[in-house]
């Protein structure tokens, strides 16, 4: 068999591994879908972990947020120029938001790592892990929610049917999350240094996606704002929780991360997920 055979034979091999390999990555999403149960309760014995011999639990999360946010509130707003009870709901619910973002995005980093051993004893789908850390993260922004009720009743907001598009960014943010980390996961169990590239990232948005400012009322150029992928998940549950409207732009940007994120992570995913247990 000369070269010209032998490429043509690998490229049919190839060809005919595709569906294989596309089958064996639904298979796993499938899987771990069927185990929600046991991805939450693996998710919520984190949390009760980490607070073992606590005495109110993970309810420090609560007030340990709170401290940060009403001791900074009035500071930042002093700073700015801004009355306290207009800047600190913004102020308030983008670093609530944040802490989900960056909690997924840096335990994501070490999904697989830390679960090495049991990836290579019991015989798992690998997106579970990616669930679990999605589903404790956002158990955790959850118990901030208190947080955001005491601004909601200190700063006179008021209800609005614009506060129930918050469920459906819920969803979206939720969605844009999950590729996230699968595809950090994969990158970072394959390539270590890539970690503390994420988390020196991670430290920069923090100053320049509008979390702690108000593009509102500081300048900025508009690309800071319309191109932050970050600005746009921030905004798909702080715009709705300060009753106003998702804008388009927001609602676009995220909709565009989650079909190129979504379509890279998966193209990833059906590649790599074979090599996964080898990299750790």
């Amino acid at each position: 068999m000369d070269g010209r055979d032998e490429k043509l034979a690998h490229d049919v091999m190839e060809r005919r591994s595709y569906p294989t390999l596309n089958a064996l990555a639904l298979a796993d999403l499938a899987a771990s879908l069927r185990s929600t149960s046991f991805w939450m309760t693996l998710a919520w014995s984190d949390i009760l972990q980490r607070y073992r011999g606590s005495l109110i639990g993970p309810f420090w999360l609560t007030i340990s947020s709170g401290v940060f946010i009403f001791g900074l509130g009035p500071l930042y707003a002093s700073l700015f120029n801004l009355e306290v009870k207009k800047y600190l709901p913004f102020m308030a619910i983008g670093l609530l938001i944040w802490g989900f973002l960056t909690g997924v995005i840096n335990e994501s980093c070490r999904a697989m790592l830390d679960n090495a051993s049991v990836m290579k004893q019991v015989k798992l789908p690998r997106t579970l892990f990616i669930f679990q850390i999605v589903a404790r993260n956002f158990i955790i922004f959850l118990h901030t929610i208190p947080v955001y009720l005491i601004v909601f009743w200190y700063c006179d907001l008021h209800l609005s049917a614009n506060m129930l598009l918050f469920f459906p960014g819920v969803i979206l943010l939720l969605l844009n999350m999950f590729w996230i980390a699968l595809f950090l996961s994969i990158v970072c169990a394959r390539f270590r240094d890539v970690t503390q590239i994420v988390g020196s990232i991670i430290q920069l948005s923090f100053f320049v996606t509008p979390i702690i400012w108000n593009p509102a009322t500081q300048h900025a150029p508009s690309w800071v704002v319309d191109l932050n992928p970050f600005y746009a998940f921030i905004q798909l549950l702080r715009a709705p929780l300060l009753s106003e409207l998702i804008s388009w732009k927001v609602a676009a940007m995220a909709l565009l991360c989650l079909v190129v994120g979504g379509a890279v992570t998966t193209w990833l995913f059906v590649r790599a997920r074979k090599q996964i247990v080898y990299w750790i």
